[in-house]
């Protein structure tokens, strides 16, 4: 679980909730997350910040935990589900748990628009005020503006707004993904386990470890860790599947590493043992609907020669 404390995006502050970074810090030691979640009186928040917890690869998160905590501190929940449809928690859909879920829909996710996303909530007043700023702060939107009795050129700017609406064409795709997006979750679930069963028992490769049932698992990534102990390295295992005509990638490359984040908040890899120590070893596997049995047999067989038969 990845949770994000104390970010300040401009479109949370232009939605009406301001963060203020100076006050906005706040850690839970990893020994302790899952107590937190569980029990609210463990750690106190503080008023000012919003937690962000992360769906990734795309496990979902106790989000109903996490907003236990927060309730009980007067908090929100911003959901980074960017990585999580159609994924489920208790049988819930992702998106219907937290204050405020965000959704990708850019080209390599489990439905796309090409590219795109979605922002859900059960906040009729946050509603109403992210219609407004996605669309440069005007008051109607162009379906209104077109069907009520209104004139239709007659609108209002508000607010100091965005150009962030989907335009009708990406939406239209988008509604055609969803209508196949449990058929391609469950393809991709069957790929997964292949690879979990036929990867097994490598003893320098960690394997995800599925914690929900996978009913609940949007299957998005195929995560592997390459162990220091391994014949051959990260770096030069990608390599090696490359010439050998596989695509892999490495999900993701931790923000204290990227030039920014490091010189502004004086990061360094020492603070973040547990990330450095996965980011080392991180590769992830091809994965979509369309990976036939096949595709999948070259790409176990040769992972395999490579780390269990340590050929270079």
């Amino acid at each position: 679980m990845v949770v994000h404390f104390g970010g300040q995006p401009a479109q949370m502050t232009a939605v009406g909730k301001k963060i203020d970074p100076s006050n906005s810090e706040f850690r839970i030691p990893n020994p302790e997350l899952e107590c937190s979640a569980n029990d609210p009186t463990v750690h106190g928040l503080p008023s000012s910040s919003d937690p962000q917890p992360s769906t990734l690869n795309p496990q979902p998160v106790r989000v109903p935990g996490i907003m236990d905590v927060c309730r009980a501190h007067g908090v929100r929940v911003v959901e980074d589900a960017a990585h999580a449809f159609p994924a489920r928690w208790g049988g819930r859909m992702i998106g219907s748990i937290g204050d405020i879920t965000c959704f990708s829909f850019y080209a390599n996710k489990t439905i796309t628009t090409a590219e795109g996303g979605m922002l859900t909530t059960d906040d009729e007043r946050l509603f109403k005020r992210v219609k407004v700023m996605r669309l440069h702060g005007i008051d109607r939107d162009i379906w209104n503006r077109f069907t009520a009795e209104k004139p239709s050129w007659e609108y209002d700017v508000v607010a100091p707004g965005f150009k962030y609406n989907l335009p009708d064409v990406n939406a239209a795709i988008g509604l055609a993904q969803l209508e196949r997006a449990e058929a391609m979750r469950r393809v991709r679930q069957h790929c997964v386990e292949y690879y979990l069963d036929h990867l097994a028992g490598i003893d320098c490769l960690d394997l995800p470890v599925n914690r929900v049932p996978w009913t609940d698992h949007a299957c998005h990534l195929f995560p592997l860790v390459v162990k220091p102990e391994a014949p051959v390295n990260r770096n030069r295992l990608i390599e090696l599947l490359f010439e050998r005509g596989i695509g892999t990638s490495v999900h993701y490359k931790p923000l204290h590493r990227m030039t920014y984040y490091r010189e502004r908040y004086q990061l360094n890899p020492e603070l973040f043992p547990n990330a450095e120590r996965i980011w080392q070893g991180a590769v992830t596997l091809p994965l979509y609907p369309s990976l036939t049995e096949e595709d999948q047999a070259y790409v176990v067989e040769a992972v395999r020669e490579l780390l269990d038969g340590g050929s270079q």
